[in-house]
């Protein structure tokens, strides 16, 4: 598990208003760091994890993520299953799925790598949109 707070503290200034919480998991230790530094320095309370289990751990410890960040396909499961059983903390969470080039879903909440900051901030946004709307 890696807490947001472990990572080095960005340039920018931190904002003043926290944007919301996110939960991202997947194994790539590289892509979490980037995530997680994009993410902060937007206004984000992110808490990133490894594998499911993990994940869990951090909703069973009393974390209630607003979105989840998930690779599609894990080596422990799929994101869709991993989203399922966290609802059973906070079933008003969404989620967003990272998947890999090719994948033939058109989803609304799938981002497709190679994608960019802006990519990730703009889904993003409109996850918390849908969920403030509902």
């Amino acid at each position: 598990m890696v807490r947001a707070s472990a990572l080095q503290p960005s340039a920018d200034p931190a904002p003043a208003a926290r944007a919301g919480a996110v939960l991202i998991v997947t194994d790539d230790y590289a892509l979490t760091r980037v995530y997680t530094a994009t993410l902060e320095q937007a206004g984000y309370d992110v808490v990133s994890a490894t594998h499911s289990g993990h994940a869990l751990l951090e909703c069973l410890r009393g974390y209630r993520p607003d979105v989840l960040l998930t690779d599609l396909c894990m080596p422990d499961g799929s994101g869709p299953a991993l989203a399922e059983r966290l609802r059973r903390y906070d079933p008003q969470m969404h989620a967003i799925y990272f998947a890999n080039p090719g994948t033939l879903l058109n989803e609304s909440n799938i981002l497709v790598r190679p994608f960019s900051r802006d990519d990730l901030l703009s889904r993003l946004r409109k996850s918390f949109t849908a969920s403030q709307a509902s």
